[in-house]
C-alpha cells in the first residue's frame, strides 16, 4: 500500500511539472486573424464570427481570412460644404437620439490626404506577391488590413499603409508596431456598435481612443475614427461616442455600407459630412442584401451600383478616401459578384473601382 501511495505522488508531480513547463510562449507574430465582413443587419452574427490563429515566429503574419464588369450609373453627389480636414473634440453634443440625426460635434483645423489618390485596397492577403497587381492600378493609394499590420512591400509599391486598432484584443500588437513613422495614417476600431465585431459601448470606444490612438496626434499620424456601420444605431454610436470623447482629435470619420442601394450609402456619407464637419472615408462597401428577402444584386445590378459609387467618390471633394470590399477570394457570404480578385490578378470590377 506504502509503495502504491509513493507512485501516485511521483504521478502527481510529474503532471505538475509538464504544466509548469508547457506554459504560454512569446510569438512575435500578430495573433489577430480576422475575417471582416461587416454585419449591419441584426442576426447575421454566425456569419460575421472573427477567426483567430495563433501565428508561429516565421515570417508570417496574422491578418484577415482572404476571402468578378459595370455599366455606369449617374448620381449627381451633394455640393459639398467647406472642406474640413481636422478637428479636435471639445464640445458636448446633444444626448443621442433613436429618431433624428445628432447635430455637429465640433469645427475643422488642418489635415487631409496628399496622395492625390482616393481609393485604397482592403487587404486580407499579407504579403502576397500579387499585391503588386493591385499597387499599380492607378487610382489606388492606400491599404488596410483590419490589424497594425502593414504588408511590408506596400510603402516600395507606393502605397500608404494603415493600421488599425481593431478592437481591444489588438491593443499589444497595436502598442508594438504604431510607432513614431510606422505609419502617417491609424484607423480606429471596426464596427463598435455591432455585437459580433469590436463591440463595445460608446463610453468604452472613448476611453480606449484617448489611451492609444489619440496620443498618435504627436507622433505623425493622422487619426480616423470608428467606423460604424451605415444604420441608426451606428449614428447613435457616434452621437454618444463623440460626446465621451472629451478634448479628443479628429482627422476623418469613417463608415461601413453594405445595401443594394447606391444612393443610401451617399445619404449616409453626406450626413456624417454634414454633422460632424469632418472629411469621410468608406472603408469597407459592397452591394450586398442582409435584408433576408429580395435576392442578391445581379451582376448588370453590381456594375449599376459600381458606375454610381465611382461617380460620387471621385467627385466629393469632402469623401476622400474608399475602400471597396473584395479584395479576396473567399468573400465569407457577401455576393460574389463583388469579387475583386480572380486567382492573383484584379477582375473587371476593381479595374472599374481602381483604374
Amino acid at each position: 500500500m506504502a509503495g502504491i501511495k509513493l507512485l501516485n505522488l511521483f504521478a502527481l508531480v510529474s503532471v505538475t511539472l509538464v504544466v509548469l513547463c508547457s506554459g504560454p510562449g512569446s510569438a512575435n507574430a500578430l495573433t489577430v486573424d480576422r475575417s471582416h465582413v461587416a454585419r449591419h443587419i441584426r442576426g447575421h452574427d454566425s456569419v460575421a464570427k472573427r477567426r483567430r490563429d495563433t501565428v508561429s515566429s516565421n515570417n508570417k503574419r496574422c491578418q484577415p481570412n482572404p476571402a468578378t464588369t459595370p455599366s455606369p450609373s449617374s448620381t449627381t453627389p451633394p455640393p459639398p460644404a467647406d472642406s474640413p480636414t481636422s478637428t479636435s473634440l471639445s464640445s458636448t453634443p446633444a444626448p443621442a437620439s433613436t429618431s433624428s440625426t445628432p447635430p455637429p460635434a465640433s469645427t475643422p483645423s488642418t489635415g487631409g490626404t496628399s496622395s492625390g489618390k482616393k481609393w485604397g485596397l482592403a487587404w486580407p492577403n499579407g504579403d502576397s506577391d500579387y499585391l503588386s497587381n493591385f499597387a499599380s492600378l492607378p487610382n489606388v493609394g492606400y491599404i488596410y488590413t483590419w490589424s497594425p499590420y502593414i504588408p511590408t512591400q506596400a510603402s516600395s509599391l507606393g502605397l500608404q499603409g494603415i493600421p488599425m486598432l481593431w478592437g481591444s484584443d489588438q491593443i499589444s500588437d497595436f502598442q508594438n508596431l504604431v510607432v513614431e513613422g510606422y505609419a502617417n495614417w491609424v484607423l480606429g476600431m471596426n464596427e463598435p456598435n455591432e455585437p459580433s465585431q469590436s463591440n463595445m459601448s460608446p463610453s468604452d470606444g472613448a476611453n480606449m481612443w484617448q489611451t492609444y490612438i489619440n496620443p498618435l496626434q504627436y507622433k505623425g499620424y493622422k487619426l480616423v475614427s470608428p467606423a460604424c456601420t451605415n444604420d441608426q444605431a451606428g449614428l447613435d454610436w457616434y452621437q454618444q461616442f463623440f460626446a465621451a470623447c472629451s478634448g479628443c482629435h479628429f482627422d476623418a470619420i469613417a463608415f461601413h455600407a453594405y445595401t443594394t442601394d447606391a444612393q443610401s450609402i451617399i445619404t449616409y456619407a453626406t450626413t456624417l459630412y454634414n454633422t460632424y464637419n469632418l472629411p469621410v472615408w468608406i472603408t469597407e462597401f459592397a452591394d450586398q442584401n442582409y435584408s433576408g428577402s429580395g435576392g442578391q444584386a445581379s451582376m448588370d445590378e453590381v456594375w449599376a451600383f459600381a458606375g454610381t459609387m465611382t461617380n460620387f467618390i471621385n467627385n466629393t471633394p469632402w469623401l476622400e478616401v474608399a475602400f471597396p470590399f473584395g479584395v479576396m477570394s473567399d468573400l465569407q457570404g457577401v455576393n460574389t459578384a463583388n469579387s475583386l480578385l480572380s486567382g492573383n490578378n484584379p477582375t473587371a470590377l476593381a479595374y472599374t473601382y481602381f483604374g
